[in-house]
């Protein structure tokens, strides 16, 4: 008796050029394995057998295949097709990861030119704990082949990104291994020991603890039971209400069908509960080597906005630690711009923002700004092309190294400082200056010593912290002209701003797109928005709320 994880099937996608790992259980002493091409054998290795499983590490392979995977113990044979050594990429976050093609823009005409054979697509089932419905899901689990019958299920920001390092790499494979699920915290993909090993993220085991304390297996299992049949037809209902309501609104849906119960109770079967997806999906594919990870989440951690740095880096160095790559290549997807209609702007997403751009330019690989991606009162923005796009420009920059930094990148904050009652902000990757995005939405070209609308984003702010909206004026930058000026600092193809406001005689801070949602003015000549900034992390900004309720967090 052989048992592989569920990942391991026909069609599978190998990371190329690592340690080559597969593992599993069997009743045997040994295990052995060949990868071969029709009789050739590519490569080989074997292992020892310990309390009936087993972990076999071969030497890396190079890129290629079709080839065969054969893994034989004792008298068993486990025989693979059809696999191929390219590179392999998790797709992880919440819905927005999540989010199928076929509900993005442009899906059809998408989808009806999908043929792509070097792409393929797997699935961690989602199944929020460990047992018989998990085992089933798994068996029933493939690698699928891209093509109009398969891309409509895949993650749209997944398939995007597999598809523009199609179109820069030589003829590679891609893999995509979607682990990701709805509504989730980051704590949700992590272990409960990795958890509570700081207090920004031990927070989220304290409030899992303290609501499941006193309750029983039998009581929460009889509660889970009644609420899946409540919530199923409750969402049965209402998803009737507004498919033939003209004008639907949420108020009248709860009027009409009684409490919304989602998520449920918690309790381990919970999807949300801290450390549960972390069990029942991703150690499932652990340590399955990969080329690395593209991240899309933090809008269920808003409540907690200044730990999300804490937290991010907690995760990404648990995922490096168990895929035994210290190398593990990591690429953030920063946070586009949202507000539900109705709602304040809580200015809570920007510190989520500025944690991960700050993980992803250090620990990461990267973070892709997809600021104008994101649409009003609708959480899950339909354009995922921008941000699987968006994602590859990092990776083709920063790992595989096939993209300059001019390309994958827009504007970002280099330095900031105050002088001759101003404040001037250096930005860097502006080789071909800026562009504003006019109220038609065409992108105009800056020129130097232009102002830049009102409404640009940029603020202010003295001593006192208290912000004010600022005029913006673009200084001399040598891609604009190579004239000097003595109080502008210039550092090569740096572009400087100057800031200022009568409300803020001498300012010490500035700041912009501190909000959560907003008109985004200020691109790079490639299209890519300026990255939101602001030039000091002590400049005593306070997060206002969430759409999650009180700000929770630990400070």
């Amino acid at each position: 008796m052989i048992k592989l994880p569920a990942i391991f099937k026909s069609h599978a996608v190998f990371q190329r050029d690592k340690i080559f790992r597969i593992w599993g259980e069997t009743d045997a002493s040994d295990v052995s394995t060949r990868i071969l091409e029709d009789t050739n054998i590519i490569g080989k290795g074997s292992a020892i057998v310990t309390d009936g499983s087993f972990l076999l590490e071969m030497e890396p392979v190079e890129a290629g295949g079709p080839y065969s995977l054969e893994v034989k113990s004792g008298n068993d044979i486990v025989l693979l097709e059809d696999v191929y050594f390219g590179d392999v990429w998790l797709a992880g976050g919440q819905s927005n990861m999540e989010f199928q093609l076929k509900n993005s823009k442009d899906a059809d005409e998408e989808i009806a030119e999908a043929e792509n054979d070097r792409i393929r697509f797997y699935n961690v089932p989602q199944i929020a704990w460990v047992g018989s419905e998990l085992e089933e899901a798994e068996a029933k689990s493939e690698w699928q082949l891209c093509n109009s019958d398969t891309v409509g299920e895949w993650s749209a920001v997944g398939y995007y990104f597999a598809k523009a390092l199609t179109e820069e790499s030589e003829g590679i494979m891609i893999g995509i291994v979607g682990c990701n699920w709805g509504g989730t915290s980051a704590s949700a993909w992590m272990s409960r020991e990795k958890l509570l090993e700081y207090k920004e993220t031990k927070q989220y085991i304290d409030a899992y603890d303290e609501a499941v304390k006193g309750i029983s297996e039998a009581e929460y299992n009889k509660a889970y039971d009644e609420y899946v049949i409540y919530q199923a037809e409750f969402d049965k209902n209402v998803g009737n209400y507004y498919m033939t309501n003209p004008n639907p609104t949420w108020d009248e849906a709860i009027s009409l069908f009684g409490e919304n119960k989602y998520p449920g109770p918690m309790g381990p079967k919970n999807w949300t509960r801290p450390g549960g997806l972390y069990e029942s999906m991703l150690r499932r594919i652990i340590p399955y080597s990969m080329m690395g990870c593209i991240y899309y989440q933090g809008e269920e951690d808003d409540n907690r906005p200044y730990s999300y740095k804490r937290l991010l880096t907690s995760l990404i160095e648990q995922w490096r630690s168990d895929f035994k790559d210290d190398k593990l290549a990591f690429i953030v997807a920063q946070l586009p711009v949202f507000v539900n209609e109705g709602e304040d702007d809580y200015k809570n997403w920007p510190f989520i923002r500025e944690a991960q751009a700050k993980i992803g330019n250090t620990i990461g690989n990267g973070v892709a700004v997809i600021l104008e991606s994101g649409e009003y009162h609708n959480i899950h923005p339909v354009n995922k092309e921008t941000v699987g796009y968006r994602l590859a420009f990092q990776a083709l920059h920063n790992v595989y190294g096939c993209m300059t930094r001019w390309e994958a990148c827009g504007p970002e904050l280099d330095a900031g400082f105050a002088g001759d009652g101003a404040f001037y902000v250096d930005l860097k990757c502006c080789d071909s200056g800026l562009m504003i995005n006019g109220d038609d939405n065409f992108l105009e070209d800056v020129h130097m010593m232009d102002y830049l609308p009102s409404d640009s984003g940029f603020e202010i702010a003295g001593e006192d912290g208290i912000y004010y909206n600022a005029k913006a004026q673009v200084m001399r930058g040598e891609t604009l002209n190579e004239a000097t000026d003595d109080t502008v600092n210039m550092q090569g193809s740096i572009l400087t701003i100057k800031l200022t406001s009568d409300n803020v005689k001498q300012p010490k801070f500035a700041r912009y797109f501190w909000k959560n949602y907003g008109k985004v003015r200020i691109f790079g000549a490639n299209g890519i928005p300026l990255a939101p900034f602001r030039t000091s992390d002590k400049d005593g900004a306070k997060a206002l709320g969430s759409r999650l309720g009180d700000i929770i967090d630990v400070v």
